[in-house]
């Protein structure tokens, strides 16, 4: 069997996933916004007597790039290591995707197009005219829509059958002529690789002596990136003559209204709002009557699985049932629930199309503290996971940017936090469990959440003004169409990718956690345990924040995971060697109650879960992306120092 390699390329938002997904049978979550992946796939698949190797790079609108993700495209293309590079376009958009086609070209001979979502096309009454496209860029071409399962077989049959062809070279702009003219009798590389010497510095480098460098470094500043895409876009322009009719086109009815609403200055804040309310509401809920069960059930096992282990000494049954099993199913019991109705509902929103609206609203108000509207994009992600955020500031243009984007990302609450935090305004803010009730808890978790937001901006500004001396900040992006997800696949993805993966890590760490609470409670110094030590030392410190030394504790135990945070909190307060598990949310604000907590101290707790240093996951991903020590630390000291910061203001205002 022969194996072959292949590549995708193509725009952001085109169908790149979609198609890898289709052929290798892989579960990549695909989405309807700029940005959704930020690392290349690779994966397999078998066509008659060839297996294909293929890689879904990121989406670049040109391989003379900007941000990190167009770097791994763009790098991946020059090095010609494939035998096809399959450049997938979006048919109701299609010279913009061109531009990226000759820019290939330039590159390499194998090549092969795919028109996706010709189906769109159709709907919005775009007509391509399919023969004269063929005939003008004299490559295969391929009409698809992925979604459909339309044109798959017959690019496979391309694929397998295809031949290289001189492919003719475009005819760029006079003042970039002269440069690869003079370039071509120096080297014998493609005009691409050649254009790419002047936009790319490091590949420059690499590639080139100290004597060439010099020799054309009149035309790296001669020549600017923005004159090589015009030259590719001037081109395009003139070829497309006459195969695309927009003469008929009519924009959906659904795009026109909801464009509207979101873009209107007078709607778009209220229809931001008004979306994470209805989703805090509907997790907040939906959620109290499972998290219940779950508690319940989880605690009546506990006895049978006391019995189970009975063959084993106390010393090491209870440690595994009180410490490491009760943390566990406490944990369980909060997180699930609320993931299992928030991360599908979130997910619908990215794949309808929201997120790039998002990010076009709250470009002004970014720009204005020095970033720009695609940072919103990487705290929607933070939303689900604080690391996930700041892997997909890759998504930024420049470094300031992506620096400024991953020291804010913590103040969106991540998953870890979220129940506690919604546990805590049920207790202490709420009145009843009823349909008025949750409304109101939304509400106060809506104004959290836009706190964050403030708290974002306001740092922004400030780490852009004396850590980046006001540096300008660009914002390019396509709003993309509103696309009707496929509800089941999306919640399906949403609960595998998502809420199943933050379940394990929260399993994993809550065990082991538990484990050694237990121990802090009962290895015991001069008459008093570990644990209570630690919460001597910290009382001091937790007075002048209004709070105490239990509380500070749990965050700090919470390092490893916020998700334990509470059955810290619990095992400090009741001092009794071993968590004492509870029925009910009503249980638990009794027991913290007795402890002395009222509105204020839970209103403290609620700007400390915000406000403080990020999981252990999220500081080794910030020093991985980062590759700095200096912006490790800053993340861990700006959120705490701000969350301490407001409490202790609090505490003096109100005592």
């Amino acid at each position: 069997m022969k194996e072959r390699k292949a590549c995708f390329v193509g725009n952001p938002n085109v169908g790149k996933s979609s198609l890898f997904n289709c052929l290798t049978h892989r579960s990549e979550h695909t989405g309807n916004w700029t940005g959704k992946t930020v690392a290349s796939s690779s994966g397999e698949f078998v066509y008659k007597d060839t297996l294909w190797k293929v890689v879904d790079l990121p989406g670049t609108y040109s391989l003379h790039y900007e941000s990190e993700e167009e770097k791994v495209a763009s790098r991946y293309v020059l090095e010609r290591d494939y035998d096809l590079a399959i450049v997938v376009a979006d048919a109701s958009n299609l010279e913009k995707s061109m531009t990226l086609l000759f820019e290939v070209l330039d590159i390499t001979n194998r090549v092969i197009l795919c028109v996706n979502l010709i189906d769109e096309a159709r709907k919005m009454k775009i007509s391509i005219h399919e023969e004269l496209l063929k005939q003008r860029i004299d490559i295969p071409v391929v009409f698809m829509s992925v979604k459909n399962g339309v044109g798959v077989v017959e690019l496979c049959e391309e694929m397998n059958h295809f031949q290289e062809n001189e492919v003719p070279k475009i005819v760029h702009d006079s003042k970039i002529k002269h440069y690869l003219e003079w370039m071509q009798k120096k080297y014998s590389e493609s005009q691409g690789v050649l254009l790419h010497y002047l936009t790319d510095e490091d590949f420059c480098v690499e590639c080139f002596s100290s004597k060439d460098l010099s020799s054309f470094r009149f035309y790296k500043h001669y020549i600017t990136r923005y004159e090589i895409i015009s030259s590719y876009y001037h081109y395009v322009s003139n070829l497309l003559q006459g195969v695309i009719d927009r003469k008929n086109m009519k924009e959906k009815k659904e795009d026109f209204l909801l464009n509207k609403l979101f873009t209107n200055r007078f709607t778009w804040f209220f229809m931001l709002v008004l979306l994470l309310f209805v989703i805090l509401w509907l997790t907040i809920f939906f959620s109290n009557i499972p998290s219940n069960f779950l508690m319940n059930f989880f605690s009546s096992l506990e006895p049978f699985l006391y019995q189970f282990l009975s063959f084993l000494p106390d010393t090491i049954v209870d440690p595994l049932v009180f410490g490491g099993y009760r943390t566990l199913y406490s944990v369980v019991s909060v997180m699930t629930p609320p993931m299992l109705i928030f991360f599908p509902l979130f997910s619908l929103l990215e794949d309808y199309g929201v997120l790039p609206r998002v990010a076009f609203l709250l470009d002004k108000p970014f720009s204005r503290c020095g970033s720009c509207g695609k940072q919103s994009l990487t705290m929607c992600m933070g939303l689900g996971c604080n690391a996930v955020g700041v892997t997909g500031a890759r998504i930024m243009e420049n470094k300031k940017m992506r620096i400024l984007s991953i020291l804010t990302n913590v103040f969106m609450p991540c998953n870890g936090r979220f129940p506690a935090m919604i546990v805590m305004i049920e207790m202490f803010f709420v009145s009843d469990r009823s349909l008025v009730g949750s409304i109101y808890a939304a509400v106060i978790l809506c104004g959290i959440i836009m706190l964050g937001i403030f708290i974002t901006f306001l740092v922004t500004k400030l780490l852009n003004h004396f850590l980046f001396k006001e540096e300008k900040a660009m914002f390019i992006m396509e709003l993309p169409t509103f696309r009707k997800p496929k509800i089941l696949t999306t919640i399906v993805h949403a609960i595998k990718d998502k809420a199943i993966d933050v379940l394990k890590r929260a399993v994993m760490i809550s065990f082991p956690a538990g484990l050694i609470l237990f121990f802090a409670a009962n290895i015991f110094v001069s008459g008093t345990s570990i644990f209570g030590w630690l919460v001597s030392f910290l009382n001091p410190f937790g007075q002048l924040l209004g709070v105490d030394g239990v509380i500070l504790l749990s965050f700090l135990f919470g390092l490893p995971a916020n998700e334990i945070v509470i059955p810290v909190m619990l095992l400090g307060y009741l001092n009794s060697g071993s968590l004492v598990s509870y029925d009910s949310v009503d249980a638990l604000k009794n027991i913290l109650v007795l402890q002395g907590w009222d509105i204020l101290v839970a209103l403290k707790f609620l700007i400390l879960s915000l406000c403080h240093f990020p999981c252990a996951t999220t500081l080794m991903t910030i020093k991985k992306e980062t590759n700095s020590s200096f912006y490790t630390i800053l993340a861990f000291l700006i959120p705490t120092v701000i969350g301490f910061g407001l409490c202790f203001i609090i505490t003096l205002i109100f005592g």
